[in-house]
């Protein structure tokens, strides 16, 4: 009899470990096939990146030349005085503009007006002694040795006379040319001389004005095939190309090739009657070769580089397409491409970083530029 309940109690606990293994394998069945669920395509929640897009443009494009520059003053004139004395007027205000033949500076004349005045005296009275004394040659009272050391005296206070006029003229300082004033060297009430290192003001003529550039030598037999064909034109703008400055012509080729730089010197002149140039300022320059009509571009910042060379980033279907491409040229903003383009697609305009192609993506498209000039190095 004490055997059964032993045996009761042995039973009972085999029955709870049986439950409790068949519990236990029921909640991993269900955590496997919520995990099987949880990762099954269609149930996929991969992220999708917001891309910036352009379309690819077929557009004439310009060939164009470009290089950095400075803008330099066609004529500069240092300004100094002829004669010493006090300065006792300036006319005119630091940048000023002036006109050819406007009053400058004036130094003190009064001891100049009294020099020519003396001066004046002085050859009168020795005109006077010529003229009697050419009267009695004639007559035969005067040697003629005599008559030309008259002459003489006469014609040397003549010459002073003259001087003293000239003199007196040199302290009105006028305008030799046309242009924008500089800093002035020295205010009213200062004695000047023409031993002075300072000028009294500089001159720099700002129209028409010049822009100095350099081009690779390589360029160099395009810039002249073009220079003797037509008038090469020169376009001057902003450092980012965003505004036109003025226009102009190409004037002058170096005649040599700088050795150091493998770069050769050119000069464009412009009118710049709206003064936008500015002796000093650094430009960009375009020269323009010929029109390319059918040329397929893409926004510069689209093509990347890679181990195989450059590629772009298309965007169709939702999805981003890696494409390589062989690229022309590169115009500022816009790069031309020669290869792997048709001209009616969609590039990522700006890649964002992780995106690979496969990636799902979601279009947001953006202004892309439509103009631009080929960027050649001034120097290689």
């Amino acid at each position: 009899m004490a055997e059964a309940p032993a045996r009761r109690s042995r039973m009972g606990r085999v029955t709870v470990l049986v439950i409790m293994s068949a519990a236990c394998l029921s909640l991993a069945f269900l955590g496997l096939r919520a995990a099987t669920k949880s990762h099954s395509p269609e149930n996929s929640t991969e992220d999708v990146l917001t891309v910036d897009t352009a379309p690819v443009r077929v557009q004439p494009m310009p060939v164009l030349l470009e290089s950095v520059g400075q803008v330099i003053s066609e004529h500069v004139v240092q300004v100094r005085p002829q004669v010493s004395g006090m300065l006792k007027r300036v006319y005119i205000v630091e940048g000023q503009r002036v006109s050819v033949g406007q009053h400058l500076f004036l130094i003190e004349p009064e001891p100049y007006e009294a020099s020519k005045s003396a001066m004046q005296a002085a050859w009168e009275s020795a005109d006077g002694k010529l003229q009697k004394a050419v009267v009695l040659a004639k007559q035969g009272y005067v040697a003629s040795q005599d008559l030309v050391a008259v002459r003489a005296a006469a014609e040397q206070a003549q010459a002073a006379y003259k001087q003293a006029m000239i003199n007196l003229e040199y302290t009105d300082v006028r305008a030799p040319i046309a242009g924008r004033t500089g800093i002035l060297g020295l205010k009213t009430g200062n004695i000047v001389s023409p031993t002075d290192p300072t000028p009294l003001v500089t001159i720099n003529e700002t129209r028409p004005i010049e822009v100095q550039f350099s081009v690779p030598q390589q360029s160099l037999s395009a810039v002249r095939e073009h220079q003797t064909t037509n008038n090469l034109k020169v376009e001057v703008v902003t450092d980012d190309g965003a505004r036109v400055l003025d226009e102009g012509t190409l004037i002058f080729i170096d005649n040599a090739v700088n050795t150091r730089s493998g770069a050769v010197l050119l000069r464009a002149r412009a009118p710049n009657k709206q003064e936008q140039l500015w002796p000093g300022q650094y430009v960009t320059v375009h020269m323009q070769f010929s029109m390319e009509q059918r040329a397929i571009v893409v926004p510069q910042t689209a093509v990347q580089t890679g181990q195989d060379g450059n590629f772009l980033y298309l965007v169709a279907e939702g999805k981003a397409q890696l494409r390589n491409v062989k690229v022309d040229r590169e115009m500022g903003a816009l790069a031309v491409i020669s290869s792997g383009l048709n001209g009616d697609e969609q590039v990522v305009a700006r890649v964002p970083r992780g995106l690979r192609s496969g990636a799902r993506v979601t279009a947001s498209p953006v202004d892309s530029p439509t103009k631009a000039a080929i960027t050649l190095p001034s120097e290689p």
